[in-house]
């Protein structure tokens, strides 16, 4: 660019500005402060363009962003920790969200798309998600320290026919009660329902109360709830935690982690 031209923009943006950019003597010409300032201000500018353009990028291909899962309570003691962890290790740039709730609450969380990604029991997900088995576990039995079979190291399930269970609702997870009076039945008989509650760890913590006894997932003895005791009994129960999503989801974020979410490690018990 020719000087005369230079220097004309130059006048036009001091004009704009309503303040001189450059001091002009006879050994040439200097920034003013506000020169000074105008040039940090701008080169800050194009750094946040270039910027701009490597975030659009990332986003797009699903390293940049953000994404929400959300998982019930039996999943933050198996497999959510670790995928957590491996996630958020593989794609540093993506905000990850993790939302503890209900099972009928992932499934309206995935509708109306509060959350991406939801682990969950069968039985709850509805023709609209894609679904694929994500971790299986065995139940055990959980006792009071002080009952009398808390001392047996294996237990029939026959002998248990006179207990109380505290059991979680079937209208909240049918898949895990089902399951759970399919063996008692299986056992010889119809298991007596002394409290229905909802949350895993719950249980476990009436468990301990002396309120009765259940089967909840072999990964809730990690919540080391003083004054239960697990014991296994032979062919337990199984419950499977499955990992949802919604076909329509174009959040890029997803899948990365469907892909990572192939390899979930079994937790340490």
């Amino acid at each position: 660019m020719s000087q005369p031209p230079l220097s004309r923009q130059i006048a036009a943006l001091e004009q704009e500005l309503g303040t001189a950019l450059f001091v002009r003597s006879p050994k040439g010409v200097a920034l003013t402060a506000a020169g000074h300032q105008f040039r940090s201000d701008a080169t800050e500018i194009l750094r946040l363009v270039a910027q701009a353009k490597r975030n659009a990028a990332a986003t797009g291909r699903g390293e940049a962003g953000r994404l929400t899962m959300g998982f019930t309570m039996c999943a933050a003691y198996s497999v959510v920790p670790d995928l957590t962890r491996r996630y958020q290790r593989a794609f540093p740039n993506v905000d990850l969200r993790v939302r503890e709730l209900m099972p009928n609450a992932l499934e309206s969380g995935l509708k109306d798309g509060v959350i991406d990604i939801a682990i969950s029991f069968p039985g709850n997900e509805g023709s609209r998600f894609e679904a694929r088995p994500l971790y299986r576990e065995p139940l055990h039995l959980v006792l009071p320290d002080r009952h009398p079979l808390a001392k047996s190291r294996r237990i029939k399930v026959e002998d248990l026919s006179q207990e109380r269970f505290l059991i979680v609702p079937r209208d909240q997870v049918p898949s895990l009660y089902e399951s759970i009076i399919q063996r008692c039945r299986a056992a010889g008989f119809d298991p007596v329902i002394g409290l229905e509650v909802y949350l895993q760890q719950t249980i476990v913590n009436f468990v301990a109360e002396g309120l009765g006894i259940a089967f909840v997932p072999a990964s809730m003895q990690r919540s080391q709830i003083k004054g239960a005791v697990f014991r296994t009994v032979a062919d337990p129960p199984v419950i499977e935690q499955l990992l949802y999503w919604s076909p329509a989801n174009k959040n890029p974020c997803l899948a990365g982690f469907l892909a990572l979410s192939k390899n979930a490690s079994r937790p340490k018990i």
